[in-house]
């Protein structure tokens, strides 16, 4: 037990550049490296799309081993957008979606905070800076936020390859109006964050002890956050993602909410439950000179929408190229008890089981995705 944690760390510090953890943060670095993180993203995304208030969309799904996200999600393409209301409320028109097509959009703060998600929205979505009178269009469904940028999720489930011909013209029908777009220029992302957000109360006195935060300061606590990683194991998303009221356990510890950056812009546990496993049933760290069995239920019981188990190289934390990288509900069917075995192996078992590529003598990890999940229900570690 002991030496396979102590593996797993090992993986994790490699991941984040660090052998060693550093000496643990203050909860005001923790702050300060949220909001880095995610300034830096939104100055990224913004000039990958042209400029604030510009839909930017990913047309196909991150097979190549080689995706800018960590750990990214093969169930769905996306379409972001930096809001930018400078100059007035900026108006996003959804269409409608069929049901059996998950659809969704997430709305985060510029503190990392989700504000508003939705599955399956539909029609005209106002937003508007709290406290500041901005006409909407009637009918509209008004998004209240409390700094100049917040950030547009919007995801389109993929079924498999040959579906996202039918997604893209999903993304082709989403609208964005705006009084204007710009060059989002950062130099100072604690500061920025500061002069362009309505601090909550609570975390005004971090920022401003931080407004010097440096990349070295985020460095620091990137190594930190690398070496305890496994202890979120055990508690996946929980915590990392709500709003700053959220009931979820840990929501109110800054070193939970600093780790989500690892899974930067993920759903409240609510909306989708993510379980990593990096051991096998023995507790030992999943390798690919060693065959792995797991067995997981075709309609796992707290599931209301979908699942996916998807696999990823412990090296690059990304997926696999060239291989097959997810199993879910569209490309398996169950056996007579309900469920699926998945065999993790270099080579194809060729034995009824649904084969999981791995690389020989490098470590790897999976992660199960439950959407809308009842996450008292959730089925255990899938063992065999």
């Amino acid at each position: 037990m002991k030496r396979s944690i102590m593996v797993l760390v090992l993986i994790l510090a490699t991941f984040l550049g660090a052998a060693v953890t550093p000496e643990k943060p203050s909860d005001a670095d923790f702050h300060a490296f949220k909001v880095y993180h995610h300034a830096v993203y939104l100055e990224t995304t913004a000039k990958q799309a042209g400029g604030t208030n510009k839909l930017h969309h990913t047309t196909k799904l991150p097979t190549e081993g080689t995706d800018p996200v960590v750990t990214p999600a093969l169930d769905h393409i996306y379409t972001k957008a930096v809001i930018d209301l400078t100059d007035g409320p900026v108006i996003v028109e959804l269409p409608e979606v069929e049901k059996d097509r998950y659809f969704s959009i997430q709305i985060a703060d510029q503190e990392h905070y989700t504000i508003y998600d939705e599955i399956h929205p539909v029609g005209k979505y106002a937003f508007v800076l709290k406290g500041k009178d901005m006409k909407v269009p009637e009918g509209a469904k008004v998004i209240e936020c409390r700094g100049l940028y917040p950030h547009l999720f919007i995801r389109v489930q993929v079924k498999n390859d040959a579906d996202i011909a039918n997604v893209i013209p999903i993304q082709e029908k989403i609208k964005l109006t705006a009084p204007s777009s710009k060059t989002l220029t950062i130099g100072n992302p604690v500061k920025f964050t500061i002069d362009t957000h309505d601090i909550y109360p609570e975390n005004k006195k971090f920022f401003i002890s931080e407004v010097r935060f440096s990349k070295e300061d985020y460095q620091h606590t990137s190594k930190y956050i690398g070496n305890v990683a496994p202890k979120f194991s055990a508690t996946g998303n929980t915590g990392m993602f709500g709003a700053i009221d959220s009931k979820e356990p840990h929501s109110d510890d800054p070193e939970y909410r600093a780790a989500a950056m690892v899974g930067h812009l993920g759903f409240p546990i609510h909306h989708a439950y993510y379980a990593p496993y990096f051991t096998n049933c023995k507790d030992e760290v999943l390798n690919g000179d060693k065959t792995e069995v797991f067995v997981f239920p075709y309609k796992p019981e707290g599931v209301e929408l979908f699942w996916s188990v998807t696999r990823y190289s412990a090296l690059t934390r990304n997926t696999l190229p060239v291989k097959n990288d997810i199993f879910n509900a569209y490309n398996t069917k169950p056996d007579a008890n309900g469920n699926i075995t998945v065999t993790f192996s270099v080579e194809d078992p060729k034995d009824g089981t649904y084969w999981m590529p791995v690389n020989k003598g490098e470590p790897y990890y999976f992660v199960v995705r439950y959407y809308k999940p009842d996450v008292a229900k959730l089925p255990p570690k899938p063992c065999k």
